[in-house]
């Protein structure tokens, strides 16, 4: 009786050291992840002279806003702000809507001719660094005089962005149910009616998760804006870069950019947070 009692008391120590050190591991993680933002948010409210303090200043220091009121008093920063927001929801737009498209055809033939090369060319685009595309669209759009055009812009990483978009819809299009589009058919339903009607409504999880990932490559891209672009098209990657100069870095404002810049994708993923969850545990299955 005694052996039995001890055993479960054994028992039931290993599994709360378990939880224990399983929750101290989340808990290290969490905390390391979170730590860059910690300190871009605390560093935007620093004086410069606390910015360079050693060893460095975490809590103890006098907050101030001077370097929020010194961007917002900066009419550029506003456009470049208006620019990165019209084209992280041009080119997700655009590269959803091509992309779904593209990603139904394949999930209801998947055994087409040239399927796997397909496939194969798809993954080798992504994977492809954006350099060595860069400098021959830059000749194209130089001689075509579309340089600094916000629309060539989005068309362009929106090109960029298909491969990822039809590789990550494609799971979720072929999870429909094809009984449920033939009997849209049977209801005299055309194709597009049955697309728009019965498949969008059912992928939009799978819709949402994508629309997240193409936002947050979007919204951080920096090459394509910074070569093809000017002034006028300036997007918050390339403008908070611009705070680096050769003899000085101006910590408090560009802490206080990268702040700000952090917000939109928050909102945004926390707003659909439930469909994302949905959508990634949908494009998992595998019949």
């Amino acid at each position: 009786m005694e052996e039995s009692y001890f055993g479960f008391i054994m028992r039931k120590l290993k599994q709360k050291s378990a939880k224990i050190f399983v929750y101290s591991v989340l808990t290290l993680t969490l905390l390391t992840s979170l730590f860059p933002i910690f300190w871009t948010i605390s560093t935007s409210i620093k004086k410069r002279v606390d910015t360079f303090a050693i060893p460095p200043k975490f809590f103890n220091f006098s907050p101030t806003m001077d370097n929020y009121r010194k961007l917002f008093s900066d009419p550029t920063f506003i456009r470049v702000y208006v620019n990165t927001i019209f084209f992280t929801l041009g080119a997700a737009f655009l590269s959803i809507c091509i992309g779904s498209l593209a990603a139904y055809a394949i999930a209801r033939n998947p055994r087409f001719r040239g399927k796997a090369t397909f496939e194969i060319l798809l993954i080798l685009l992504r994977a492809m660094p954006g350099v060595v595309l860069i400098v021959p669209l830059y000749d194209l759009c130089a001689k075509f005089h579309l340089l600094g055009e916000l629309p060539v812009l989005i068309t362009i990483i929106t090109v960029f962005n298909l491969p990822f978009t039809i590789w990550m819809l494609t799971p979720f299009f072929a999870a429909i149910p094809i009984e449920l589009e033939e009997a849209g058919m049977v209801d005299g339903l055309s194709t597009w009616q049955i697309f728009r009607q019965i498949v969008i409504p059912l992928a939009i999880p799978g819709i949402s998760a994508a629309a997240i990932f193409l936002s947050l490559l979007t919204w951080n891209e920096f090459l394509v804006p910074v070569i093809l672009g000017d002034q006028s098209t300036q997007t918050l990657p390339v403008f908070i870069s611009g705070f680096i100069a050769a003899r000085t870095l101006d910590w408090g404002p560009m802490a206080a950019a990268s702040s700000l810049a952090i917000i939109p994708i928050a909102v945004l993923t926390v707003f659909v947070q439930r469909k994302l969850v949905v959508g990634l545990s949908l494009g998992a299955l595998k019949e």
